[in-house]
């Protein structure tokens, strides 16, 4: 089911300088239960049917694949001090993690109304529009424009981490390329 989707993705985070982050995932499964991202394991688990529900910004399978991928990015590429300083802005990432039921309206400070269900949530779901971007701009632009400018501002501190991220995978990359292979002489 999800496939085709999970190739798309996993062509796009190469393209954009984030291919470690997505190689990292151990593995991509389609599940019955709620979509998920198991930090454990480093697996994600997608339900088809989690696209249909109209509580995230974007309706379809790469997004949600991409949602899960940022909770991996928080858990895998963020260290305590980066979860402190997004803190004021999304709240405690950490936070126990209770059902509430899903507000009826987003809010203007939230990219999605699953994004207030909770601030790992809120991350995820910030983390996704920033990379739907290049999916979708118009409907982005749209999207952040309507909301408020805190909003705007958790979008931008996201994107700095992801910016970021990429220019490690980057400097990764050089240093591996750069240096040549050693040879072991035999005797």
């Amino acid at each position: 089911v999800f496939d085709r989707s999970i190739l798309q993705v996993g062509g796009y985070f190469d393209r954009v300088g984030l291919g470690r982050l997505f190689r990292s995932v151990r593995g991509i499964r389609a599940v019955r239960q709620e979509s998920f991202h198991d930090v454990r394991t480093l697996t994600i688990g997608l339900n088809p049917r989690d696209v249909r529900r109209p509580f995230a910004a974007f309706h379809r399978r790469a997004y949600l694949l991409i949602h899960e991928l940022g909770h991996h990015f928080v858990e895998t590429r963020l260290g305590k001090r980066d979860r402190k300083r997004l803190e004021p802005l999304f709240g405690n990432y950490d936070a126990p993690y209770r059902r509430a039921p899903k507000p009826r309206r987003c809010g203007p400070d939230y990219v999605s109304r699953y994004a207030m269900t909770h601030p790992a949530e809120d991350i995820a779901e910030t983390f996704a529009v920033c990379l739907w971007c290049d999916w979708q701009p118009g409907a982005v632009r749209k999207l952040l424009g309507a909301r408020s400018p805190i909003c705007r501002r958790k979008a931008a501190a996201i994107g700095r981490l992801i910016a970021r991220e990429r220019r490690r995978d980057a400097a990764r990359l050089r240093t591996r390329t750069a240096s040549p292979p050693r040879r072991c002489s035999r005797r």
